[in-house]
């Protein structure tokens, strides 16, 4: 009986700081890429409805989806890594047949723990008929990390050109359907995750707004082999247009990293500005706040 309790204890003596290290050691961090409040507040950012900024962080072939001219600035703060970004972006999709839309947003990190940079984008596209347009997006990331601690997962630096292209199908009134790849140049980093989907959402006239998205991460993880293990990104949002002031709540998930979030969303908007608040909140494997807030200015 006493070695059995021995070889118990032995046991639980030999594993428990495994275990503990385990839990402590750093989980990957999720793609670092361009966000509206809007796609922010809406789970994985109802890509296929998105228009205006929200169309250029998310589904360039949306640019071309409606005519207008839009100037934004936007602030960001993620309160667990003291982490700020300050951003700004211009969309002309009135101004000729080819809507373009340009975008630049710093990242400026606690210095300690976590990543800093910047990344600046330029998007193009071309609506072949009313339902049907093509977008893509050149972007240059310069991401760096801030402090290394033993066992950081997060891979190296990420720096270099990339893009995004999308499609977007309309097959019905308020009806979208986007294809979508994102990253196609695979850096070997979770920060810039080369990811491929799609998403559909429904408007019910001017009042609400459904959408799911799916994508899959095609580069952050492998198996024991070192062979690419896909993992799934899931998204699904509701908009309600209230007059003035849209109401959005959304829900996340990462298969990979165990990720489940919670967002939401509340905008002012007037014909000539809009002011718009997203949140974002993991409630499964972490706990990360994200809050980003914009004010728009409408030129057309």
């Amino acid at each position: 009986m006493c070695r059995v309790k021995c070889g118990f204890l032995a046991c639980v003596f030999v594993f428990w700081p495994i275990e503990v290290l385990a839990q402590r050691s750093p989980r990957l961090p999720t793609s670092e890429d361009y966000e509206t409040p809007r796609s922010l507040a809406l789970g994985l950012g109802a890509r296929a409805s998105a228009l205006s900024t929200a169309a250029l962080a998310n589904n360039p072939a949306n640019l071309a989806l409606a005519r207008l001219y839009h100037l934004e600035g936007a602030l960001g703060y993620v309160p667990q890594h003291r982490q700020f970004s300050f951003g700004a972006a211009v969309i002309d999709s009135f101004s000729s047949w080819l809507a373009m839309g340009i975008q630049y947003r710093y990242l400026l990190g606690n210095g300690e723990y976590g990543h800093s940079g910047m990344d600046g984008r330029i998007g193009l596209a071309i609506a072949l008929s009313e339902a049907f347009s093509v977008g893509v997006v050149g972007r240059y990331h310069s991401l760096v990390r801030e402090g290394q601690i033993e066992g950081d997962l997060r891979g190296p630096y990420a720096e270099g050109v990339n893009f995004d292209l999308s499609l977007r199908f309309s097959p019905l009134t308020g009806f979208h359907i986007a294809v979508i790849g994102q990253n196609l140049i695979d850096y070997g980093t979770p920060y810039v995750a080369r990811l491929v989907g799609g998403s559909v959402s429904y408007s019910f006239g001017t009042l609400l707004s459904l959408a799911l998205d799916a994508l899959a991460d095609i580069s952050t993880f492998r198996t024991p082999r070192d062979e690419i293990r896909p993992e799934l990104l899931i998204g699904g949002a509701a908009e309600l247009f209230t007059g003035e002031v849209p109401v959005r709540a959304g829900y996340f998930y990462d298969s990979g990293r165990g990720i489940h979030a919670l967002s939401a969303g509340l905008g002012y908007v007037r014909p000539e500005f809009s002011i718009e608040l997203g949140w974002r909140q993991q409630v499964v494997q972490g706990d990360e706040t994200r809050l980003l807030l914009s004010f728009r200015y409408f030129l057309r």
